[in-house]
């Protein structure tokens, strides 16, 4: 009987607790009676719902081949995430030789032939230095190798990679602080007081 009653005198205070905001929200619009912590909250997560809805669209836009020599970094992310992260902690000094080393000892002919392909070159230094040979890449052809083209591409990649990652910083730490701070001062409706205001219950018997 007791355990009941408790039960029923929380689900009055509960129906009361509801009422009284559904009257707040009558009598005055929902942004004059928002706290701080709720404006803010709802600030990052709608900050943190566009770059993250820009970063699936770029993803989705590689991963279907919309942009240019995209099919170049789908097959190589294993290897650029390691790249990425070498040429970040050494400034890109010996990005040249890692790329060279891949080049000669980790791809295989269908990597190779795919480089060749889409970037318009033929072998790494020059057309019989580790080139694979096709209809267009052959010992005597023009086309120019493939180093310095890859460089380039690969460090622009890696420029723009890395840039955007170092601009999302400040973006995440303050949705991350955001969330710690302000959470804990709002319900998941949104509507719970904040912590040092008058309780609803004091509110109650002022009306």
């Amino acid at each position: 009987m007791q355990s009941d009653s408790a039960l029923e005198v929380l689900s009055d205070r509960w129906n009361a607790y509801q009422a009284w905001w559904a009257k707040q929200y009558r009598e005055q619009p929902f942004y004059k009676i928002w706290t701080r912590s709720k404006w803010i909250l709802l600030f990052s997560t709608l900050l943190l719902l566009g770059y993250s809805s820009a970063a699936f669209a770029i993803s989705l836009g590689y991963m279907l081949g919309h942009y240019e020599n995209a099919v170049v970094v789908m097959e190589f992310h294993d290897n650029l995430v390691y790249i990425g992260y070498i040429a970040f902690r050494r400034a890109k000094n010996h990005l040249r030789a890692h790329l060279k080393d891949e080049w000669i000892h980790s791809y295989t002919r269908e990597q190779r032939l795919l480089v060749q392909r889409n970037l318009k070159c033929c072998g790494y230094q020059a057309p019989s230095y580790y080139g694979e040979y096709d209809l267009r890449c052959f010992p005597m052809t023009n086309l120019p190798g493939c180093q310095h083209k890859y460089n380039l591409y690969e460090d622009k990649l890696l420029t723009t990679c890395w840039n955007a990652s170092f601009i999302l910083v400040p973006f995440q730490l303050f949705v991350m602080i955001a969330a710690l701070l302000c959470s804990n001062h709002v319900d998941g409706m949104l509507r719970s007081a904040r912590p040092g205001l008058k309780s609803f219950k004091e509110k109650k018997s002022m009306d």
